[in-house]
């Protein structure tokens, strides 16, 4: 079909460790040969490709769209079943920047689900970031 225009709003680089094996060069290197015209990284619980990603996206033309999926703590205590030491699974949320302040609040985020447990999350119970 002529004319439409697809952007992949969920896409993890070789920074999702655990998820993704493609560098960010060859991110764009795909989304310009697909010609999309926007292309969203959103890795799992960091934003360490932001600045490469913006960076190469904007040399080839293609909008660049900063997120993240972070894993969600609803404060209930139970989070499905354990095999062995293996840490149950938790929800995960794609958040993405829309504007300058959307992506501080989101490194806000980001932030403070390293420093709130041995696994990163974020609570629903926080407070709204400023």
């Amino acid at each position: 079909m002529a004319g439409l225009d697809f952007v992949h709003l969920h896409v993890h680089s070789s920074y999702s460790l655990l998820e993704g094996a493609l560098p960010i060069a060859r991110l764009a290197e795909l989304a310009k040969a697909d010609r999309q015209p926007a292309l969203a990284l959103t890795d799992t619980d960091n934003m360490f490709g932001a600045l490469e990603f913006s960076e190469k996206l904007a040399s080839y033309g293609i909008q660049p769209i900063v997120g993240c999926a972070l894993a969600i703590d609803f404060g209930d205590t139970d989070h499905g079943p354990r095999n062995g030491n293996m840490q149950p699974e938790r929800t995960r949320i794609v958040l993405l920047a829309a504007n300058e302040q959307g992506y501080r609040s989101l490194m806000q985020l980001c932030s403070r689900a390293f420093q709130s447990a041995n696994t990163p999350r974020v609570s629903s119970a926080w407070p709204q970031p400023r």
